[in-house]
């Protein structure tokens, strides 16, 4: 279940402007029949579709009304062709120097199995059931944190996959879901130009059963990075959602602390 909570407290740690959202890969009729999203009677890009739920709109779609090759590829609506796997198609667009690369790219992608009946895309708090990943667009400074309140609880993703292409639908949601992994996507030309993502907005995908903890390790890190200003917004935030603003730590930050102990070493010197 999506605990709601969770979700309250991700907007006061991280101050997004965009809505979280969360995707489901849908594997029958019947229960594509009952997601709750509006379904699509028109051809749309997944990410666009994504990019609508950043501002509240519920959708789901089918491989009928998938409107972009890659995506309806990467989330298992179909099979990739033979074309794509020997390079030839990456290398007729362009991306890639020659077939061979595209190839080898094209093995190491992570796609959803080709079974998927329909994908439903929706803010994150409109889920009662668990959806499969959860996906954050915002900048650089918002995704960092989002990685730190990772490293804090996991430690190190030694493993981020990013190609600059394909970004919403593999880089942040195929990849995560087939890998249990987060992943960091800077996105690329095709999703900024369809979706019209600002040029300093990047995205994080997460397995839905790790987002809690994420997002706990970002709360549990305001002390050590935050800087006052940011730490008065989210002790505000927090405090609305019943944490003891207490908590929050001013006038430190680990940085701070080490630029201290080397004034004090340097007057010890002296």
């Amino acid at each position: 279940m999506v605990n709601k909570a969770d979700v309250e407290k991700a907007y006061a740690v991280l101050d997004l402007d965009r809505q979280i959202v969360g995707i489901k890969i849908i594997k029958s009729k019947a229960e594509f029949e009952q997601a709750q999203a509006k379904e699509l009677t028109y051809p749309l890009a997944y990410c666009v579709a994504v990019k609508h739920a950043t501002k509240g709109i519920a959708v789901k779609m089918t491989q009928k009304f998938s409107g972009c090759r890659g995506s309806t590829r990467a989330l298992g609506l179909t099979p990739p062709t033979e074309s794509f796997y020997n390079g030839q198609d990456g290398c007729a667009l362009g991306l890639y120097e020659s077939p061979e690369i595209a190839a080898s790219v094209a093995k190491q992608m992570k796609f959803c199995p080709p079974d998927t009946y329909g994908v439903m895309i929706k803010p994150l708090e409109q889920f009662e059931a668990a959806p499969d990943v959860v996906l954050m667009v915002g900048d650089s400074y918002q995704i960092m944190r989002v990685i730190q309140g990772y490293s804090y609880v996991y430690g190190m993703q030694p493993n981020f996959n990013m190609l600059g292409n394909q970004a919403i639908c593999v880089e942040c949601t195929s990849y995560p879901l087939m890998t249990n992994q987060i992943n960091v996507s800077l996105l690329c030309s095709g999703t900024r130009f369809l979706a019209k993502w600002r040029h300093t907005e990047i995205a994080v995908g997460i397995p839905f059963e790790k987002f809690a903890k994420v997002i706990e390790g970002v709360r549990l890190t305001v002390n050590a990075v935050e800087m006052n200003e940011r730490k008065r917004v989210i002790q505000t935030k927090l405090a609305k959602l019943g944490y003891d603003g207490s908590e929050i730590r001013f006038n430190y930050t680990y940085y701070l602390k080490l630029e201290q102990e080397k004034r004090k070493q340097r007057k010890e010197v002296d």
